[in-house]
Protein backbone atom coordinates (compact mmCIF):
# COMPACT_ATOMS: atom_id res chain seq x y z
CA UNK A 1 0.00 0.00 0.00
CA UNK A 2 1.31 3.43 -0.87
CA UNK A 3 1.03 6.15 1.70
CA UNK A 4 -0.84 9.29 0.67
CA UNK A 5 -0.44 11.58 3.70
CA UNK A 6 -3.40 13.80 2.75
CA UNK A 7 -5.84 10.89 2.54
CA UNK A 8 -4.50 9.31 5.73
CA UNK A 9 -4.72 12.64 7.56
CA UNK A 10 -8.36 13.14 6.51
CA UNK A 11 -9.20 9.60 7.66
CA UNK A 12 -7.40 10.17 10.95
CA UNK A 13 -9.00 13.53 11.65
CA UNK A 14 -12.48 12.15 10.92
CA UNK A 15 -11.78 8.98 12.98
CA UNK A 16 -13.28 6.92 10.16
CA UNK A 17 -13.67 3.32 11.38
CA UNK A 18 -13.24 1.95 7.85
CA UNK A 19 -9.51 2.68 8.15
CA UNK A 20 -9.00 0.89 11.46
CA UNK A 21 -6.02 -1.44 11.12
CA UNK A 22 -5.19 -0.20 7.60
CA UNK A 23 -2.58 2.33 8.75
CA UNK A 24 -1.11 3.76 11.93
CA UNK A 25 -0.07 7.24 12.98
CA UNK A 26 3.17 7.93 14.80
CA UNK A 27 3.28 11.18 16.77
CA UNK A 28 6.81 12.55 16.90
CA UNK A 29 6.17 14.87 19.84
CA UNK A 30 5.09 12.00 22.13
CA UNK A 31 6.82 8.97 20.58
CA UNK A 32 3.50 7.09 20.52
CA UNK A 33 1.74 5.43 17.62
CA UNK A 34 -2.04 5.04 17.36
CA UNK A 35 -4.85 3.63 15.30
CA UNK A 36 -6.76 6.16 13.20
CA UNK A 37 -9.79 5.74 15.48
CA UNK A 38 -7.94 6.62 18.70
CA UNK A 39 -10.06 8.80 21.03
CA UNK A 40 -7.00 10.79 22.15
CA UNK A 41 -6.70 14.44 21.18
CA UNK A 42 -5.73 14.89 17.53
CA UNK A 43 -2.04 15.86 17.26
CA UNK A 44 -0.72 18.70 15.15
CA UNK A 45 -0.34 17.58 11.54
CA UNK A 46 3.36 18.49 11.48
CA UNK A 47 4.01 15.93 14.25
CA UNK A 48 2.33 12.97 12.51
CA UNK A 49 4.01 10.22 10.47
CA UNK A 50 2.05 7.43 8.78
CA UNK A 51 2.88 3.71 8.74
CA UNK A 52 1.27 0.76 7.02
CA UNK A 53 1.70 -1.57 10.00
CA UNK A 54 2.16 -1.48 13.75
CA UNK A 55 5.49 -3.25 13.29
CA UNK A 56 6.72 -0.48 10.99
CA UNK A 57 5.77 2.16 13.56
CA UNK A 58 7.59 0.24 16.30
CA UNK A 59 10.63 -0.20 14.06
CA UNK A 60 10.66 3.60 13.64
CA UNK A 61 10.95 3.95 17.42
CA UNK A 62 7.33 4.57 18.46
CA UNK A 63 5.62 2.81 21.35
CA UNK A 64 1.94 1.72 21.31
CA UNK A 65 -0.80 3.96 22.65
CA UNK A 66 -2.42 2.68 25.84
CA UNK A 67 -5.84 4.01 24.87
CA UNK A 68 -6.40 2.47 21.43
CA UNK A 69 -3.98 -0.50 21.72
CA UNK A 70 -2.73 -0.39 18.10
CA UNK A 71 -0.79 -3.65 18.43
CA UNK A 72 -4.19 -5.40 18.63
CA UNK A 73 -5.76 -3.67 15.61
CA UNK A 74 -7.92 -5.68 13.18
CA UNK A 75 -5.77 -7.89 10.98
CA UNK A 76 -2.83 -7.96 13.39
CA UNK A 77 -1.51 -11.24 14.79
CA UNK A 78 -2.85 -10.38 18.25
CA UNK A 79 -6.30 -9.72 16.83
CA UNK A 80 -6.31 -12.95 14.82
CA UNK A 81 -5.30 -14.89 17.92
CA UNK A 82 -4.40 -18.55 17.94
CA UNK A 83 -5.05 -19.10 14.24
CA UNK A 84 -2.33 -16.56 13.43
CA UNK A 85 0.10 -18.32 15.74
CA UNK A 86 -0.61 -21.71 14.17
CA UNK A 87 -0.35 -20.32 10.64
CA UNK A 88 2.98 -18.69 11.45
CA UNK A 89 4.32 -21.90 13.00
CA UNK A 90 3.35 -23.86 9.91
CA UNK A 91 5.07 -21.32 7.65
CA UNK A 92 8.24 -21.43 9.75
CA UNK A 93 8.30 -25.23 9.77
CA UNK A 94 8.74 -25.46 6.00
Amino acid sequence: MTIDPDIFWRACSSRDRRFDGRFFTGVTSTGIYCRPICPARLPARRNVRFYTSAAAAEAAGFRPCRRCRPETAPGSAAWLGTSATVARALRLKH
